[in-house]
């Protein structure tokens, strides 16, 4: 075996090697943190706060309370802090896609985090 075809086979199987590792090995995700969600509807789409609620059930949530908004004209997504746990509502809504994360801290939350969707909840990780 010449020099050349030892380096080519070491070069070879090093890409192999790292073609099967990459096929092999998938990250785990974060876990999604502890948090009681409350679902808002804030765009007026029928039964959507339920659907979404659901779906957080589906990925371990503890959805505590389900319902409209103060209002259904909404165009953005929101992640409202009411328990003051920022790193954990980071963590939710890096996990739900783009929502804008807002600090509104209550006395006594019945939940952790309010999820109010908007009229972009379609760009939303709840399928």
């Amino acid at each position: 075996m010449t020099r050349t075809t030892g380096v080519l086979l070491i070069a070879l199987a090093a890409s192999l090697a790292s073609v099967a590792w990459a096929l092999w090995y998938r990250p785990r995700p974060m876990p999604l943190p502890a948090l009681r969600v409350e679902v808002l509807n804030g765009c007026g789409e029928n039964q959507l706060a339920s659907k979404a609620a659901a779906a957080l059930r589906g990925l371990g949530l503890d959805v505590v309370n389900v319902g409209d908004a103060d209002r259904d004209d909404y165009a953005q997504s929101l992640l409202v802090d009411r328990a003051g746990k920022p790193a954990l509502t980071r963590r939710l809504a890096a996990a739900l896609g783009p929502v804008l994360v807002v600090l509104e801290r209550v006395d006594e939350p019945t939940a952790d985090v309010t999820l109010i969707l908007g009229r972009d909840h379609d760009e939303l990780a709840l399928k």
